[in-house]
């Protein structure tokens, strides 16, 4: 269950740098199975990689199980204010169903983004190194923000993909609210 008070809160936001499942999770996983307890924050929770129950606790819509985020999360989407968790989910999933659901997949986004994937796959070959997770992250990125908001990643001043790694790593972060921090940019990142 980790170290007092923080649990194991230091194992998970260890960043990963490979396409893999991050050590902490991979580690556990290997040792406990798809579903296992564990201490983050101070906070006993239960993790599940198990995709069968983790749909099934979906499906319940918060009814059998609490479910709880990082403060950091839970300040970004507004969880101790006005909003209600369950509405935000369901919103959420309607938008991405809507937009990426089995049927907009198949007749409009995979012939987009077969397109994309090739013009990058051309333009990476011609750079002398890659760092591929990140280039993949803003390619896959910047084809959804586009689908979903127009955005335009060469006309634009504002980066999406570095506001997302921020707001990520932020997502995962002790709360401390200092600039210069994950925390600090997720916070400034969200507003």
């Amino acid at each position: 269950m980790g170290l007092p008070v923080i649990g194991e809160a230091l194992h998970l936001i260890i960043p990963s740098y490979s396409l893999d499942l991050p050590p902490f999770l991979k580690h556990r996983l290997k040792r406990y199975g798809e579903i296992f307890r564990t201490n983050v924050a101070g906070r006993a929770v239960i993790v599940s990689a198990d995709p069968e129950f983790n749909y099934f606790l979906l499906q319940q819509h918060g009814k059998l199980v609490e479910s709880w985020s990082l403060d950091t999360y839970a300040k970004v989407f507004a969880q101790d204010s006005r909003f209600d968790r369950a509405d935000v989910q369901k919103y959420v999933r309607s938008l991405v169903l809507n937009h990426f659901g089995a049927g907009a997949i198949r007749e409009k986004l995979l012939p987009q983004f077969d397109e994309v994937v090739r013009e990058t796959l051309c333009a990476w070959s011609k750079q002398d190194s890659l760092e591929m997770k990140s280039a993949a992250a803003k390619m896959t990125l910047d084809f959804g923000a586009k689908q979903l908001f127009s955005y335009e990643s060469e006309e634009s001043p504002v980066k999406l993909s570095d506001l997302f790694r921020n707001f990520g790593q932020g997502l995962m972060s002790l709360p401390l609210n200092i600039p210069g921090t994950a925390h600090h940019r997720c916070l400034t990142v969200s507003r």
